[in-house]
């Protein structure tokens, strides 16, 4: 398993809202088992909002995921998450670009500075 994580910027308030209010209840052919991103390779994915006005989202995939490729393929496979990913990127849309992302997502990907995992730390027990 791979993980990534993105950021990017909100309009403004009205789309926060509008955003958080969407997220609520994403569409299953996004979400939904044999959805778009389950299809592409995510396992697990989440989206954190903090003021002003800008969204984390840490994703973990399979090792055959690449971000720009298999995002934009998964707007392809159903014509409900072209609509969806339209309600958020295109004009007039919820998301607006952090300055400086000229990448081909829209999402700005980040860079991991500092990872901490205790969860296979712990030595075997061996019996006395």
């Amino acid at each position: 398993m791979k993980n990534h994580a993105f950021t990017i910027r909100l309009k403004d308030e009205a789309a926060a809202e509008k955003y958080i209010a969407l997220h609520r209840e994403v569409w299953p052919e996004i979400v939904g088992p044999g959805g778009a991103l389950e299809t592409i390779g995510v396992r697990k994915l989440q989206i954190f909002y903090i003021d002003p006005l800008t969204l984390f989202m840490y994703v973990e995939a399979e090792d055959h995921f690449e971000p720009v490729r298999d995002f934009l393929r998964a707007n392809d496979l159903h014509p409900k998450v072209q609509e969806w990913d339209d309600m958020m990127h295109t004009d007039g849309g919820l998301l607006v670009r952090h300055p400086g992302n000229d990448g081909k997502l829209n999402w700005a990907p980040m860079r991991r500075i500092h990872h901490v995992d205790f969860t296979n730390t712990l030595p075997d027990l061996e019996e006395a």
